[in-house]
């Protein structure tokens, strides 16, 4: 490297993503998570590897369907098999223990459904496998159905599953990004591979230098590049600096932007909060918001719940060195299918992350960040995780409602009884016919579910009728459709595309009909969106949750 190239001030590219990978499968919360992670390892990513090695042509057949993408088919050519034996293998080897707890698991459990009829379970701990000793226990629900309880917060969470994360720089498009739970990264000419565990601080430096100028010898010293790797390191870098859009003196107003699907920055001069984010990288003609919008600092993020769209680990890395806290909710401790969310950013090297209760409130300068119940869209099971949000400012509240679905509206009429303040604006989600149950939840399923009961259980959000039905005991005079998954930045991790006559699409718009035609402002939120409220009496906003 020559003393130019070494002394030059460098920016990350803005077409540049940074995958955070595991074992080579880009990492959602399921695989920051070891005991999820072993599950998937062994119920979706090996049969996914064997299925396409014996019979390439079927997955390239499907994935060249549109209607397809987003299903379990590995979107590469046939010349990639050699490749994927090879991950097979290192799989197999690298994660043998993981594979042997998942079996481990499912077996354990059938035997437990299978003996345990409501006498004691003391004697079953005696016939417990090896892996799962001192890391569970054996309980009744009021039903006398026997379950696996995991202590979760005592698992060894850092040597091995550090050892296989990294992170991926890749310039490919987000029109043609993989789709991320079914095709594996492998090493290509738009990629570059830096092996560092998710923790590691150099992820911040690398984050910061999309916004603010970088020695590249530093970035080069700090990662270990080899000198015939630093002019294809350089590629993913340019001198020219970034357009900043963040304007932020506000005046005393409430400000609201949209980034796209469910992530929202609500901000006033005193404080930042970003919901759910999930932004562009790529500017666009579209009038997008992007990376480059969001504060210099972010005073809470607030993650909704543990699905991919909404606490995604590739954004959360690189906000992760301009956030003060970050506030989800708590989990059905011990349930496989609901992982610690706090856990798994303190694993993705957070260090203030507070779990809240319904009802929790967090003050905030002029307000405060109400935690509230979440029904909906988890496909029936018993995962605690999830929590809508009330945010209050300077006398305006925001109510974020996220994926409810709408079919109890008794919960809103309690909740807007206990807030006791009029919602100025309502957020709701409405993809009203999601994927069903063992799509994102399969592998975590140690029974077999029929087809029919699989289809009837989906993660969905409210149709037209059922949010008519929430915004008659919200009563907020703005109401936007929100979080439908359509902005072309999120296709690699939605898995789906709406056409016109797609139901997702027909109830959201009629619900928007019937909101203006009753004098209520509505939208259906898509790409970008902005609005301002003036400032009112701080008397409400100093209201707490009785």
């Amino acid at each position: 490297m020559n003393a130019t190239t070494s002394d030059e001030l460098v920016y990350l590219a803005p077409k540049v993503k940074l995958e955070p990978l595991v074992s080579r499968w880009y990492a959602w919360s399921h695989l920051i998570s070891p005991l999820q992670l072993a599950m998937n390892l062994a119920y979706r990513y090996v049969p996914l590897l064997q299925s396409f090695i014996m019979n390439p042509s079927v997955h390239l057949a499907a994935s060249r369907e549109p209607k397809m993408f987003g299903g379990p088919f590995v979107n590469l050519e046939a010349s990639a098999v050699s490749e994927l034996k090879q991950l097979l293998e290192s799989t197999n080897r690298h994660w043998a223990a993981a594979l042997k707890f998942a079996a481990d698991f499912r077996d354990f459990d059938k035997h437990l459904q299978e003996r345990a009829s409501g006498y004691s379970l003391n004697e079953l701990y005696t016939r417990l496998p090896e892996p799962l000793r001192g890391l569970v226990e054996l309980a009744y629900d009021t039903c006398n159905h026997p379950q696996i309880r995991i202590m979760e917060e005592i698992l060894d969470r850092e040597d091995v599953v550090a050892s296989e994360q990294e992170i991926l720089l890749t310039t490919v498009a987000d029109r043609e990004r993989l789709f991320f739970m079914s095709t594996p990264r492998l090493n290509a000419p738009d990629n570059f591979s830096l092996k560092v565990p998710f923790r590691d601080a150099r992820i911040d430096t690398l984050a910061k230098s999309r916004a603010h100028p970088c020695r590249f010898g530093d970035l080069t010293e700090i990662f270990s590049i080899s000198e015939g790797d630093v002019q294809r390191f350089r590629e993913f870098f340019t001198t020219e600096a970034p357009r900043n859009g963040r304007a932020e003196c506000l005046g005393g107003a409430v400000r609201v932007r949209y980034f796209g699907h469910a992530c929202v920055l609500v901000q006033t001069d005193e404080v930042s909060i970003l919901i759910d984010p999930m932004v562009a990288f790529e500017s666009g003609a579209d009038g997008r918001f992007t990376f480059n919008d969001l504060p210099n600092f972010i005073d809470y993020v607030v993650l909704s719940h543990n699905h991919q769209d909404h606490s995604c680990p590739e954004m959360l890395l690189q906000l992760r060195h301009r956030v003060g806290q970050v506030l989800v909710p708590r989990n059905n401790s011990g349930n496989i299918c609901d992982p610690s969310m706090k856990l798994m950013l303190k694993a993705l090297g957070f260090a203030k992350v507070t779990a809240l209760d319904p009802l929790d409130s967090v003050p905030v300068p002029g307000g405060e960040i109400i935690s509230l119940p979440f029904a909906g869209e988890h496909v029936d099971l018993d995962i605690q995780s999830k929590q809508t949000v009330l945010v209050s400012l300077h006398g305006r509240s925001l109510l974020f409602l996220v994926d409810s679905d709408g079919w109890d509206v008794g919960l809103y009429r309690r909740v807007m009884k206990i807030v006791n303040r009029p919602i100025d604006a309502l957020f709701l989600g409405m993809e009203c016919h999601g994927a069903p149950l063992t799509w994102l939840y399969g592998p975590l399923l140690t029974k077999r579910i029929s087809r029919k009961d699989d289809e009837s259980r989906r993660l969905s959000g409210a149709d037209c009728e059922r949010a008519w039905g929430i915004l008659q005991e919200i009563r907020a005079p703005r109401c936007y459709v929100y979080a439908m998954g359509q902005e072309p930045w999120l296709r690699f991790i939605m898995g789906l595309e709406y056409t016109e006559d797609s139901i997702q699409l027909v109830e959201a718009k009629k619900f928007v009909a019937r909101c203006q035609e009753s004098g209520i402002e509505a939208k259906l939120l898509y790409v970008t969106h902005e609005f301002t409220l003036p400032r009112e009496s701080d008397s409400r906003s100093q209201r707490h949750v009785a």
